[in-house]
C-alpha cells in the first residue's frame, strides 16, 4: 500500500479554504456538457469503478473524475509520454453529484490505496480545493509561468490558491459563451442578414427584451426568443462585478444580480420565453422546431447540445446549417475542466507530464481541437485552426466559429468569483422563482435570500 504523509490539519485546512479567497468558475451550479451527459450515461453501469493496469501496487498513479472526457483526452499524454500510461489508474466515479463527497472523502484517507494523485475539478467548486493545502502548486510539478504563456488568462486566475497567489490547476479547456440563433428566422422576422446586424439588435439586456417583444410578435407567437426563463442565468452569474462574499466575510448584492432577476421576470411576465425547464426532454427539443429562436450557449454547448439536437446530421436535414451565433448582451464563459495534483501526489514527475502534455502543448493541443472540437486552452492553436480554415463550420452555415469564440474568451472576467458560489447561486434560486411567478415582490424576495445566506453561513456578514 502506497503512503501518502500529509498532515491531518489537511482535513482543517479544506474547510477554511472554503471561508477564504473570495474575490478572483463558473458562477451558476455546473450543468453536465453534452459531452458529460454522454460520457455519465455510459458509466452507469460502472459507477466508480476504476480501469486497472498492470501496474503494481505503489507504480499507481490514480486520476479521479466524473465521466470519461478526461480519459480520452489523456489519449493525447500518452502519445507524448508512452511510458506513464501503464502507471495509470483512471477512476471514474460516474456521478458528478457524488463526485466532491468521494473526493473529500479519500482526501482525508492519506495512507488508502486508491488515494488519488490527480483529480479533476470544475469551475464551480475549484476553488474549495486549490484554496486549501491538500493541492500542490503547479511550480512543483516542474511547470513555469513560461509553460502558461498560450494560456487564456480566465483559466489560470480562477485556478489560484487567494492565498498566496500560486496556480494550482490547469484547464485544457476554454469555453467562451455566446448567442447562438437561427439565421433564418432572424432574417424572416427581424429582416437581420448577419452576426454583426444581430448583435445590434440584442448588444445590452434592453435591446435584448426589445428585441423578444418584437420576434413574438412577428412571429404571431410561434417563436420565442428563448426556450427556458433559466437559459440567462449563465451569462449573468459570469458578469457579476464583485464577490458574493469579500475577503473580509462580507456578503454583497451585486447589482448584475439585482438586474438578472428583473430581466428574468420580464421574461416570464411577457411570455417572451417558451417555459421549459432547461435539460428536458421539452428543452432538448427546442433545436430542431422553429419555436425557439435562440440559446446562450458556449464552445461545448454549440457541437454537442445545440447540433446534438437540431434534428439531422447534414445541412438540409432539421435545423442543421440554420444556426448563427454573436456575442449577445454580454461576454461570458461556462463550464470547463481543470486538473490539480494532490498533496500527497506518488509522482510529481508524472503529474507534470500529463499537465504539461494536456493543457501547454501547442501542437498537441491543436491537434486535439482538430480531432474532438474542443475549444482549447492555447491562443495559438485556436488562431492557427482559424487561419487554416477549421473554423468554417457548416452548421452555422458556414460561419467561423473559432474566429467567433477567439475575442470572447480574451474578454471573459472571473474578479467575481469566490468559494461561495456554487451554494450561494442555489440559494437565489427559490427567490429568483418567487420573484418571477410574482409570489414575492422584488424587496422581498432579495430580503429572504440574504436570510437563507445568513443561516447557511452564520459567519458571513450579511447586510
Amino acid at each position: 500500500m502506497k503512503k501518502k504523509l500529509i498532515s491531518t490539519l489537511l482535513a482543517a485546512s479544506m474547510v477554511a479554504g472554503v471561508l477564504t479567497g473570495c474575490g478572483s468558475g463558473n458562477g451558476n451550479a455546473a450543468q453536465e456538457t453534452g459531452a458529460e451527459k454522454e460520457a455519465s450515461s455510459e458509466a452507469a453501469d460502472t459507477e466508480g469503478a476504476a480501469e486497472e493496469t498492470t501496474a503494481s501496487g505503489d507504480d499507481k498513479f490514480y486520476i479521479y473524475s466524473w465521466n470519461t472526457e478526461l480519459q480520452d483526452r489523456l489519449e493525447y499524454v500518452y502519445q507524448q509520454y508512452p511510458e506513464i500510461k501503464d502507471k495509470v489508474v483512471y477512476v471514474n466515479v460516474g456521478d458528478d453529484k457524488v463526485y466532491q463527497e468521494k473526493i473529500d472523502g479519500l482526501l482525508q484517507s492519506p495512507d488508502a490505496e486508491d488515494y488519488p494523485d490527480m483529480i479533476a475539478f470544475e469551475a464551480a467548486y475549484i476553488m474549495k480545493y486549490t484554496n486549501s493545502d491538500y493541492t500542490l502548486p503547479i511550480t512543483e510539478l516542474g511547470l513555469s509561468e513560461a509553460d502558461l504563456g498560450e494560456m487564456y488568462p480566465y483559466t489560470v486566475d480562477i485556478a489560484k490558491d487567494k492565498r498566496d497567489g500560486s496556480v494550482k490547476g490547469l484547464s485544457w479547456q476554454s469555453c467562451p459563451g455566446a448567442f447562438i440563433y437561427r439565421a433564418d428566422l432572424a432574417e424572416k422576422y427581424l429582416g437581420v442578414t448577419s452576426p454583426e446586424e444581430m448583435q445590434a439588435k440584442i448588444g445590452t439586456w434592453d435591446d435584448f427584451l426589445e428585441t423578444a417583444r418584437t420576434l413574438k410578435e412577428a412571429s404571431n407567437d410561434e417563436t420565442r426568443m428563448l426556450s427556458s426563463n433559466g437559459d440567462i442565468s449563465n451569462v449573468f452569474y459570469a458578469n457579476k462585478t464583485e464577490p458574493w462574499v469579500d475577503d473580509s466575510g462580507v456578503f454583497h448584492m451585486d447589482d448584475q444580480m439585482v438586474e438578472y432577476m428583473e430581466v428574468s421576470k420580464t421574461l416570464e411576465t411577457e411570455d417572451l420565453t417558451r417555459k421549459t425547464t432547461t435539460w428536458t426532454d421539452e428543452w432538448n427539443a427546442g433545436p430542431s422546431t422553429d419555436s425557439v429562436f435562440g440559446y446562450f450557449g458556449c464552445t461545448w454547448f454549440l457541437h454537442w447540445t445545440i447540433k446534438a439536437n437540431c434534428g439531422g446530421e447534414a445541412v438540409g436535414e432539421g435545423t442543421y446549417g440554420k444556426w448563427n451565433m454573436c456575442q449577445g448582451p454580454m461576454p461570458y464563459y461556462w463550464g470547463g475542466t481543470w486538473l490539480g495534483a494532490t498533496a500527497g501526489c506518488s509522482d510529481k514527475e508524472v503529474a507534470g507530464k500529463i499537465m504539461k502534455g494536456l493543457c501547454c502543448d501547442t501542437e498537441t493541443m491543436k491537434k486535439m481541437s482538430e480531432e474532438t472540437l474542443d475549444y482549447v486552452n492555447n491562443k495559438s492553436a485556436m488562431q492557427q485552426l482559424s487561419d487554416e480554415g477549421k473554423g468554417s463550420y457548416e452548421f452555422l452555415g458556414g460561419q467561423d466559429f473559432i474566429s467567433t469564440f477567439l475575442p470572447l474568451a480574451e474578454n471573459v472576467d472571473v474578479s467575481w468569483m469566490c468559494a461561495y458560489d456554487q451554494k450561494i447561486n442555489d440559494l437565489l434560486g427559490p427567490q429568483l422563482e418567487a420573484y418571477q411567478l410574482g409570489t414575492k415582490d422584488l424587496d422581498t424576495a432579495i430580503d429572504d435570500f440574504k436570510t437563507s445566506v445568513k443561516e447557511a453561513y452564520p459567519d458571513i456578514t450579511v447586510e
